[in-house]
């Protein structure tokens, strides 16, 4: 049985206990698992990141039935072994600030936020209070700070963060499928697709994206939901994460997500929204932890259903 707990409180979360600073996991030795070992225990077994390990083995804090080993210890059936890992990632200078959250999903391991526009999922150099993270600190204040999936300022919906390291480093190896809802210019042609076309920063530039021969590799599978002539609403599910991937992937294609002001072109339709008309719609997974099939659901915003009605009037 896998446990993860911090030392200051008796309750269990499932497998764990937790204080502000430290996170201390357990699991149990069964019979296919003994002969490995110790690293490879942690790694393979209990999903330990090699970082978290290299951490944990300067200061001494694993542990096989309560007694400090090394990392080449071999195990054997019915022994324990324990790990203690620094929660210290999280920057203590981000502040909390009381942003009136939408909580759309919380448990003892994670947090999701139905993320208005306008404000970041994280502080940056010249705005640190302006963030989602700013905002869960002031929910949890004790809380680290760990995103598990990330949005562009002016992109709204579902952003989701983890509770601690471990959680967080457990959920990078989860797959989640994440479905988005963006208004597009035109039709796109064909009315269902797959667009694969790596992804690879823009020359002298930080933010901006370009599609790139030598890029990663990007896929964005899209689906028209209903085409006004002018515009479409367009269901976007990504199998891979880039940077700004679906506002690239419509721009390359020719049917640009509707007033982006780096990947888009102008139209009548800006006159409708004062953003991006982009949102993360839905993601689901299989929790890590209590194995449940997670679902979260963020309806589309005002001003996105309020620009798709002036469509539809634009056409009558």
């Amino acid at each position: 049985m896998f446990s993860l707990h911090k030392p200051e409180r008796t309750d269990r979360i499932g497998n764990m206990v937790m204080d502000s600073n430290e996170v201390i996991i357990e699991q149990h030795v069964d019979e296919e698992a003994a002969g490995k070992r110790l690293s490879s225990f942690l790694r393979r077994d209990m999903g330990i990141s090699g970082a978290c390990i290299r951490r944990s083995k300067t200061m001494d804090m694993i542990f096989v039935n309560d007694i400090p080993v090394h990392t080449n210890y071999i195990l054997s059936a019915g022994e324990n072994v324990k790990i203690s890992v620094s929660d210290k990632e999280t920057p203590s200078e981000i502040h909390p600030v009381d942003l009136d959250l939408d909580i759309i999903y919380e448990d003892d391991y994670m947090i999701a936020v139905d993320k208005q526009s306008g404000i970041l999922c994280h502080p940056i150099m010249n705005v640190d209070r302006d963030s989602v993270a700013n905002g869960l600190k002031y929910l949890h204040p004790e809380m680290g700070i760990h995103p598990v999936s990330r949005l562009d300022r002016e992109t709204t919906g579902i952003v989701l963060f983890a509770k601690n390291s471990i959680v967080h480093h457990k959920m990078t190896k989860t797959d989640k499928q994440k479905i988005y809802i963006g208004m597009v210019l035109g039709t796109p042609s064909p009315s269902e697709g797959t667009i694969n076309l790596p992804i690879g920063r823009a020359p002298d530039t930080i933010m901006l994206r370009r599609c790139d021969p030598e890029g990663q590799p990007s896929v964005t599978h899209y689906k028209i939901l209903r085409s006004y002539g002018g515009a479409s609403v367009v269901q976007f599910i990504l199998e891979t994460g880039r940077t700004h991937q679906i506002r690239v992937h419509c721009r390359e294609m020719g049917f640009p997500i509707i007033h982006d002001g780096l990947y888009g072109t102008v139209s009548i339709y800006d006159a409708f929204i004062s953003r991006q008309a982009l949102h993360s719609y839905s993601m689901s997974f299989i929790h890590p932890f209590t194995k449940e099939k997670i679902e979260l659901v963020a309806s589309l915003h005002k001003d996105m259903k309020d620009l798709e009605e002036s469509i539809k009037n634009l056409q009558e």
